[in-house]
């Protein structure tokens, strides 16, 4: 007889019957201390089957996959829960993070956050949340402002064309310059635009 075997007891077995056919495999076989083989063997010996796969369990086998990636408010929004909900369903199965892990996935989730308000900058559309990220703000607001007065905006942000219908200002186009933008005649079509760009 194997170690696995000998271990089983009636004690086990009916935390088995109990758990095995509404939690998930992994939450009972940590439960019981036995590799999960050992627990589907058993159950399949004994007859004991899971029911039908609640919601409560595609969440906690969901949390499970992405608990070590993903922060508490991203599994929230997947699931369409609340954040408290993440963490008390992560709690019932047993998930804990590490201060590292904690670390990593905050720096991650941030470093998207980052990323997001600075596009966000770039095109002149408000902040969505109120960290504060680093970027040329006179560039962004000198070229909406030529932007009103009929510069056109390429597909690379830093270039705008003129027209000929349009006051060129020489004043504002010095200033772009000198914080990296260019300026071009505009080529009169799209198709031309996009082979100036690339």
């Amino acid at each position: 007889m194997t170690m696995g075997k000998s271990r089983w007891n009636d004690s086990l077995i009916a935390v088995l019957a109990e758990t095995y056919p509404v939690e998930t495999t992994t939450y009972t076989a940590a439960l019981l201390g036995m590799s999960e083989t050992a627990v589907k063997n058993k159950a399949k010996k004994l007859g004991i089957v899971k029911v039908a796969k609640s919601r409560w369990m595609e969440r906690a086998e969901h949390i499970r996959s992405h608990f070590q990636d993903k922060s508490f408010s991203e599994m929230a929004k997947e699931l369409g829960i609340s954040k408290m909900s993440v963490s008390r369903i992560a709690a019932k199965i047993g998930l804990k993070r590490t201060k590292e892990e904690i670390y990593r996935v905050s720096s991650r989730v941030r470093g998207e956050m980052i990323c997001r308000e600075r596009r966000r900058v770039i095109f002149g559309l408000s902040p969505a949340t109120r960290i504060k990220v680093v970027s040329n703000r006179a560039r962004v607001r000198l070229r909406s402002r030529l932007k009103g007065i009929g510069y056109i905006v390429g597909q690379e942000r830093n270039i705008l064309y003129y027209t000929g219908n349009i006051e060129r200002k020489e004043r504002l186009e010095c200033r772009g310059v000198k914080l990296g933008l260019r300026f071009l005649p505009f080529p009169g079509n799209e198709l031309s635009v996009l082979s100036t760009i690339i």
